[in-house]
């Protein structure tokens, strides 16, 4: 249904064409009504002029009754006056529901037009699978809707203290990349945050223009998770009246944008949870097996060699014996936290299982992963672990290195290569790093 301002509801509803159809046959009956009723009229005065003679009637008043003249003209004038009178009311009423349903026919398909974007684009969004197309199908209807503004959308990061820019649209680039949620108003006040005369309002902290805009908090199951900030381009009215219809129909739009970014989180929640170790945040063996298929196929592609370490804690059970599983996990999430530092931003790190790691290494030689697998070591001897007022170690690490295609064409056989080159690392005495033979 649409709201006051002639826009639907939060819930955009088809249109209802068989009412439609109904109203357009009343509005027929009814022009053919007023048509019948005119030559009904017509025919009404013609039939009276032949059944009565008037002809003759005036001719005899006019040689016989010469006082009587005015009287039948001022009472044939003032019949006709009467029913012109009729004739151009039921004409007007006519014109006027013409122009009434021509511009409930135009509202209606907008209406329709408006109701198939929005559907098309809550489609869209339910099938994406990452932030960053659900941003390229936001801007596209973004532009349809609203041609004569410029926006743009701000998602919460996990930290929850920061809004980062994820998409924009329209005419300004001077718009903030990052800003904390204090910056804005409307979300502090949890609603659609609004300044029309930007002069003698209150300006939003991440604010850095002069025009009229609107801060709209995107929220869904009761969590605000991002945020809509749209202003007009320079020279568009911005009347009141047509603020008014802006915000409606800003309303109707976040609304599906907000729920598609809850189920995009959710899913994205329930990934991390399926691919990470919950104690290091790592990788976990299962995210590690596929990866390494695409690897392969990568590095064929590019002709290029990548290499694969595996890394076993020394003596790990010795912490647990000594000082109880609780050490034990805290050595594990210091280890997890020390390689999440020292890999690249293409690395795979992994935990394999217990106190074993893996790491992939992307376009990287033989030669150079064992030289970053000694650097490791040589940091993991340093590394010192406060557990209740108490120093865990020292830390060694053993470390066994392969490279595809050297060692195998196909990634399991470099994972079993990395694993025999361990184990013989550890046979010779731990602490050191192992290539491959």
């Amino acid at each position: 249904m649409p709201n006051s301002e002639g826009l639907p509801d939060s819930s955009p509803t088809p249109i209802n064409t068989k009412q439609a159809s109904i109203s357009g046959d009343a509005f027929s009956r009814r022009a053919r009504s007023e048509v019948i009723r005119l030559t009904l009229i017509s025919v009404f005065i013609f039939s009276i002029v032949l059944i009565f003679d008037i002809g003759d009637m005036v001719e005899r008043v006019l040689l016989d009754q010469h006082h009587l003249i005015i009287d039948i003209i001022t009472g044939i004038v003032a019949v006709s006056f009467v029913l012109l009178i009729f004739l151009i009311r039921g004409w007007q009423d006519v014109r006027k529901e013409a122009a009434q349903r021509a511009v409930a026919i135009k509202q209606t398909e907008q209406r329709s037009a408006l109701n198939a974007q929005l559907s098309q684009m809550t489609s869209l969004l339910h099938a994406c699978f990452t932030l960053e197309e659900a941003s390229t199908i936001i801007s596209h209807f973004a532009r349809q809707l609203f041609p004569y503004h410029t926006g743009a959308l701000y998602v919460f990061r996990s930290s929850r203290n920061l809004l980062e820019l994820t998409t924009r649209w329209g005419d300004d680039e001077n718009n903030e990349f990052f800003f904390g949620p204090q910056q804005c108003w409307g979300l502090r006040q949890g609603q659609m945050y609004t300044v029309l005369n930007p002069q003698s309002s209150i300006i939003c902290g991440h604010v850095h223009h002069t025009r009229p805009y609107a801060c709209l908090p995107l929220m869904a199951h009761g969590e605000v998770l991002a945020l809509l900030h749209v202003m007009p381009d320079s020279g568009v009215l911005n009347t009141e009246a047509v603020a008014d219809t802006h915000y409606a129909l800003l309303r109707v739009f976040i609304e599906p944008i907000a729920l598609a970014l809850s189920n995009l989180k959710l899913r994205e929640s329930l990934r991390q949870q399926s691919i990470r170790d919950p104690l290091t945040g790592l990788f976990n063996r299962r995210y590690l097996e596929e990866t390494l298929g695409l690897e392969v196929e990568r590095s064929r592609r590019a002709n290029a060699p990548f290499s694969i370490m595996m890394l076993d804690l020394d003596h790990f059970k010795q912490f647990n014996d000594t000082h109880g599983h609780e050490a034990g996990d805290v050595v594990l999430q210091t280890f997890g936290s020390f390689i999440q530092r020292h890999v690249r931003g293409g690395d795979i790190a992994c935990r394999y299982g217990g106190e074993e790691f893996t790491l992939v290494l992307p376009v990287t030689s033989i030669e150079f992963a064992q030289q970053r697998a000694e650097q490791i070591c040589e940091e993991i001897r340093a590394l010192k672990i406060d557990f209740k007022q108490q120093i865990l170690g020292p830390l060694t690490v053993s470390v066994g290195v392969a490279s595809f295609p050297t060692h195998g064409d196909m990634g399991a056989m470099v994972l079993q290569a990395a694993d025999a080159a361990l184990y013989q690392a550890k046979s010779q005495g731990r602490d050191r790093v192992m290539v491959a033979v």
